[in-house]
C-alpha cells in the first residue's frame, strides 16, 4: 500500500526522461467500458490513484515522493503527464437534443447514487463540455390495451441530474448531483427536461 509522502521507484519505459520537479498522474487501466446496449466498446477508464513529483534521476530508474494520493496506490500502476485542472467549472449551455447513457462509474458500482463520479457516452464529438447539466430518466413501454398487442410508449420521467466536468473525444466524466432513486449503468440521459 502506498500513500501520501512515500518515496517511490519508478523504472522509465520507452527512453522517458523524468526530470525533478515534474509531477505525473498516477493510474491504472481498469478495463474496456462497453456500451450496455450496444455492447460496443466505448473506451478504457483510467483509475487515478495519485500524484508524485520526480525527485531524483538515475539512469536506470528515477525517484519520486507521492504529494497526493486519492486511493491506495500499487506497484506497477502507471504514469501520465500531470495536467492541472482549474478548480472551478463555469455552468455552460448545454447541447440540445442530446440522447445518450451511463456507461458506469468510478468504482465500478452496480448501483449509482448521489455525488458519484460517473461515465457517459457522449463527448465533445457530440457537444457536450464541461459545466454542462443533463437530466437523467427512464421512459417505458405499456400496453394501454388489454386486448391490443401493440405497445405505447410512454412520456419519459426525469429522476436525475449528472454535471459534467470532463471531456474526451466519446465519453465524459461526470458527477451525479441529484437522483431520486438508484441510477444503474445503461440509464439513459439526455438534454434537461423542463
Amino acid at each position: 500500500m502506498i500513500s501520501h509522502g512515500d518515496k517511490v521507484y519508478i523504472r522509465q519505459n520507452n527512453n522517458a526522461s523524468f526530470i525533478p520537479g515534474e509531477k505525473y498522474i498516477i493510474y491504472r487501466t481498469i478495463e474496456h467500458a462497453i456500451n450496455k446496449k450496444t455492447k460496443d466498446t466505448v473506451g478504457f477508464q483510467h483509475y487515478l490513484t495519485g500524484i508524485l513529483e520526480i525527485t531524483e534521476k538515475h539512469p536506470d530508474f528515477s525517484v519520486a515522493k507521492v504529494v497526493q494520493s486519492f486511493r491506495s496506490i500499487a506497484v506497477n500502476d502507471l504514469l501520465m503527464p500531470y495536467q492541472p485542472l482549474s478548480k472551478k467549472i463555469l455552468i455552460t449551455e448545454n447541447k440540445k437534443e442530446l440522447e445518450g447513457s451511463i456507461i458506469g462509474s468510478e468504482e465500478k458500482s452496480t448501483i449509482i447514487g448521489d455525488s458519484a463520479i460517473a461515465f457517459i457516452d457522449r463527448g465533445s464529438q457530440d457537444g457536450v463540455m464541461p459545466g454542462q447539466y443533463y437530466s437523467i430518466y427512464y421512459q417505458e413501454k405499456k400496453r394501454l390495451d388489454p386486448k391490443s398487442k401493440k405497445y405505447t410508449l410512454l412520456s419519459k420521467v426525469d429522476f436525475g441530474t449528472l454535471f459534467v466536468l470532463r471531456t474526451e473525444q466519446t465519453t465524459s466524466t461526470v458527477l451525479i448531483t441529484r437522483t431520486e432513486k438508484s441510477i444503474q449503468p445503461g440509464a439513459a440521459i439526455c438534454s434537461p427536461m423542463e
